[in-house]
């Protein structure tokens, strides 16, 4: 079985205008259901094997369910150090898209070696985190050597700061203007500088904008009222706040960055605003690293947001590609019934953000409309492999 599966998109066009957007998905309902039946142990011992992507954020949300359901005291040190592995593989899939498929949009090789590198930090940082490197354990122990972290830290932001940003993630960082930005451009000679300054050459910069808002902050209570209201398989299939579809990506996070507010107010949710909110992430980790280094020190908590009645948990994780949903009902001591919602669900609903972005294309040939909607798609990022063919019609 692959729990991931995949989306096919069937975009419709008529003369490079788009005309009409189908997805299917092949992301199989029956994934969680090989957890019924199992003690929380068990669980959690199995749900690294079935999501290997975002592995981290499925295995700490999932520890969280088990914990609320439990009624287990929540444990403020060793969570702040799970979020730093969840920051870290938020990082490594945004690497994964710049560094592999960003060079391939402007006939670049993409860059295997930087990424290897990248990949080899999640080991080093659990060792020095956990006793034995189990993080995501009911028993998991804290065994934080700062002294080392602080200089795996210090090597992955010059590692990033070379492979993506050329020298420049720092000066990246202060630009709050789109003149800044451009002048950037023309001096970084960075792998992003020449996919933004292809953007702009096409014109291409606010491709994909549309009406689709950004997911608000769910009330945890009035979240569960309505999963079970639409009934939690439909909800899980095609998720919805309030009648409304959102999307919940990377921008989420990045709106009220300066760059983002201005880059917003003339090209929406376009390609550039997208691509620009990567890189601000990326550069902007090493720091939040610190930040939850120190925090672990002064034991102070970065909880996720739980519930948990009579047996039932109810958690929301942010994980690479946007907001990750776990519920969890226990009863007598084992799984009675396990949802998952990833962000895929909502950004590829079939009245979603990919959808209405895709429909809003107009390109001078069927090669160009075809870029663009895989710019599109790549920026907003799904969760698993996707197909994407275009039909004349």
């Amino acid at each position: 079985m692959n729990p991931a599966g995949s989306i096919h998109i069937d975009l419709y066009h008529c003369a490079g205008q788009a005309n009409g957007v189908n997805i299917a998905s092949s992301r199989p309902e029956a994934a969680t259901q090989v957890l019924l039946g199992k003690t929380p142990e068990q669980l959690l011992d199995t749900v690294p094997l079935l999501f290997t992507l975002c592995g981290n954020a499925q295995s700490y949300a999932a520890l969280l369910a088990c914990r609320a359901a439990q009624g287990r005291a929540s444990e403020p040190a060793l969570d702040t150090a799970r979020v730093m592995l969840v920051q870290l593989e938020t990082l490594r899939e945004h690497a994964w898209r710049i560094l592999l498929d960003w060079p391939v949009f402007t006939g670049l090789a993409p860059d295997k070696k930087a990424l290897a590198a990248l990949f080899k930090f999640d080991a080093q940082f659990k060792r020095q985190l956990f006793q034995d490197g189990e993080a995501f354990k009911s028993d998991s122990r804290p065994d934080v050597d700062g002294v080392q972290l602080m200089r795996l830290i210090d090597e992955l932001a010059t590692l990033i700061d070379a492979a993506i940003f050329n020298g420049c993630m720092a000066d990246f960082q202060t630009l709050s203007t789109e003149a800044q930005l451009r002048g950037w451009l023309q001096q970084s000679g960075s792998l992003p500088a020449g996919l933004l300054d292809y953007l702009y050459s096409r014109n291409w910069a606010a491709v994909g904008q549309n009406n689709v808002a950004c997911l608000p902050e769910l009330e945890k209570d009035a979240l569960d009222r309505q999963m079970q209201q639409d009934g939690l398989a439909a909800f899980v299939r095609t998720p919805h706040w309030q009648g409304r579809c959102f999307e919940t990506t990377l921008l989420n996070r990045q709106l009220a960055q300066p760059l983002i507010v201005e880059l917003r107010g003339r090209y929406g949710h376009g390609l550039i605003v997208r691509i620009v909110a990567r890189l601000l992430e990326v550069a902007g980790i090493p720091a939040q690293l610190k930040q939850l280094l120190a925090q672990i020190k002064d034991h102070k908590p970065t909880p996720a947001i739980s519930t948990t009645s009579a047996g039932m948990a109810l958690v929301q994780v942010q994980a690479a590609r946007g907001l990750l949903i776990h519920r969890l009902v226990l009863r007598q001591g084992r799984v009675y019934d396990y949802r998952i919602v990833a962000p895929t669900e909502w950004n590829f609903h079939p009245d979603g953000v990919v959808v209405q972005s895709l429909r809003r294309l107009q390109a001078q040939s069927t090669d160009d409309l075809r870029r663009q909607a895989e710019l599109l798609v790549n920026a907003i990022d799904p969760c698993v492999r996707y197909t994407l063919k275009l039909i004349d019609r």
